[in-house]
């Protein structure tokens, strides 16, 4: 087998922690996890699939085309999505079994007559959002119960998203209660010795202090690196923490490790892992960079390999 240039690997035994203390902490509620944007960055083919066996009852994505995918992965399992085409006619929707999320009367009245068996009614708040205002939900209850169509209000569908997979879409570290699911790893393509005050990368925007090995590295931003990390974030090795040095190409960005001899090519540079083993994680990665960690792993391309592993080996399933 090929070493991979880039890797996600998705830890299944930590989101099963995870999900076991989401349990605990919400006392048994229903398992509705929001898997948008290929689960979070971390790859529906692997997360969907897991979260099944993990007992999740109902998947949620945005459109419906992410809706498909599930479907192939999670057969008898309720999907819901939440964005659909202004002139949408919800026949697809019906033939996947989707329950779309509907906003309006209209959109309520289109879905119904596409064949759907399911909905969820999104009510107005006043915050500014599109919604039914409370006789509009009553009304579309009250149809959906002489269609046959089973109709819930959104207040009464309860979503996990972000923090069920360790990171967060505001400010907030989600650890020690959810642990980042995800290590994003790429390995070191070539290295090279220099002296003090070299310039590194594009613009030489990094120079070095002292002697010192570099570490090219083959993640860049095609990938899903921020351009914005070079000089700001750190990438690990063997827990070791090392600078991103100098600007972040489409490829590849360069480590300085320091005045060490040149580890082995192909030796493994964490990314974004988990700070218990000493890796930089996305909510440090965000911090550093003015954004939340759910932006930083929902940014990955499709590029970086995603992959099963197992806590307990740290070995990536086949």
């Amino acid at each position: 087998m090929s070493v991979p240039f880039r890797e996600a690997s998705i830890d299944l035994d930590v989101l099963a922690a995870n999900v076991e203390h989401f349990r605990e902490l919400t006392q048994g509620a229903p398992l509705f996890v929001d898997v948008g944007a290929d689960a979070w960055g971390h790859g529906l083919d692997v997360v969907v699939p897991a979260l099944a066996e993990l007992g999740a009852q109902a998947f949620v994505v945005t459109r419906l085309d992410e809706a498909e995918r599930v479907r192939a992965l999670a057969p008898e399992s309720l999907i819901v999505t939440t964005q659909h085409a202004a002139d949408e006619d919800f026949t697809r929707a019906a033939a996947l079994g989707v329950a779309p999320r509907v906003h309006s009367l209209d959109e309520y009245e289109r879905a119904a007559a596409g064949g759907v068996n399911g909905v969820v009614l999104v009510e107005e708040t006043g915050e500014g959002l599109p919604g039914l205002t409370p006789a509009e939900l009553d009304d579309a209850q009250a149809d959906a119960a002489q269609r046959d169509i089973a109709a819930v209000a959104d207040y009464a569908f309860p979503v996990v998203g972000a923090e069920l997979f360790g990171i967060s879409e505001d400010d907030a570290d989600v650890a020690p209660d959810f642990h980042p699911v995800l290590r994003l790893w790429a390995p070191i393509a070539a290295t090279k010795r220099v002296g003090a005050d070299e310039g590194v990368s594009y613009g030489y925007t990094y120079r070095t202090r002292t002697q010192a090995t570099l570490a090219l590295v083959t993640l860049g931003y095609a990938d899903g690196l921020s351009r914005a990390a070079g000089n700001r974030v750190d990438a690990s090795v063997a827990g070791a923490r090392h600078g991103v040095a100098g600007r972040v190409a489409m490829d590849a960005f360069m480590l300085d490790l320091g005045d060490v001899t040149a580890p082995p090519l192909g030796t493994e540079v964490t990314v974004l892992g988990d700070s218990r083993h000493g890796e930089p994680t996305a909510f440090e990665h965000a911090r550093a960079l003015g954004t939340h960690s759910a932006e930083i792993t929902t940014r990955l391309t499709a590029r970086p390999r995603r992959s099963a592993a197992r806590q307990a080996d740290g070995g990536a399933e086949q």
